[in-house]
């Protein structure tokens, strides 16, 4: 199938997954696996379906909406047999204790693709303190993270004009050459956000993508740039 050519900014891009050991019903390790009842397989062709479509698994409600279970806990109940029998991956707890969202096919490489690690959130909107807490990992198009990357859950409103909303997960090349224009993650006074970055003779500015709000001069001499902005990830 052709790749298909994506918008940078709204689009979740199409990936093509190589799934290992689902022909022959057997684990990576060579063991053969449970079997799976006919509800079961339905719940996994929807994951491996929504993985490949959206470059991302599905949450526990969008199955429990595709499925029209009554509750999650019917959905909690299915992905905890696909996990025993070794047909998802065992998602990872982070720091907090909270299981990240990885419902992934196991035994299966991403062609084109990579992982990159989730460190919270990122403020859209005033300064955010937020500390780097690993929280779970992003599927995303090796194109669009050559380079070192990581990823941060957008809170606010001021880069909507930039096609940036709440929600968003923003791909963030850490160590990346800054040019004005760009839009980064920057360091101010021991709080993060995001905006487009400015200098010049007038001094050094963080604009905000959003004609309500105002843009931060930078004065404090801490500043740093952590990295900037080259894609996004949006949930349809």
């Amino acid at each position: 199938m052709e790749k298909k050519r994506k918008n940078f900014w709204t689009l979740t891009p199409y990936f093509y997954y190589i799934y290992i050991c689902m022909q022959n019903n057997s684990s990576p390790n060579g063991s053969l696996k449970e079997p799976l009842t006919r509800s079961q397989q339905d719940v996994l062709d929807f994951i491996q379906n929504t993985c490949a479509t959206q470059g991302a698994p599905p949450s526990y409600r969008e199955i429990q909406e595709h499925f029209g279970f009554k509750a999650v806990g019917s959905v909690q109940g299915y992905v905890k047999a696909l996990i025993k029998k070794g047909y998802l991956e065992n998602p990872q707890r982070d720091s907090t204790k909270r299981k990240s969202r990885g419902l992934f096919p196991s035994g299966f490489k991403a062609q084109g693709t990579k992982r990159i690690p989730i460190y919270g959130e990122i403020a859209a909107g005033s300064l955010r303190d937020t500390p780097q807490i690993e929280l779970g990992s992003l599927m995303v198009a090796q194109e669009d993270a050559a380079d070192p990357c990581f990823a941060l859950r957008v809170v606010g409103d001021s880069m909507v004009e930039a096609g940036i909303f709440e929600g968003d997960h923003l791909i963030v090349e850490r160590g990346a050459r800054v040019r004005n224009g760009d839009i980064v993650v920057a360091l101010v006074g021991g709080e993060t956000t995001v905006k487009r970055y400015k200098t010049g003779s007038e001094g050094t500015f963080l604009i905000p993508e959003n004609k309500k709000m105002k843009p931060i001069r930078v004065t404090d001499k801490s500043f740093q740039v952590q990295g900037k902005v080259v894609g996004l990830q949006r949930k349809l």
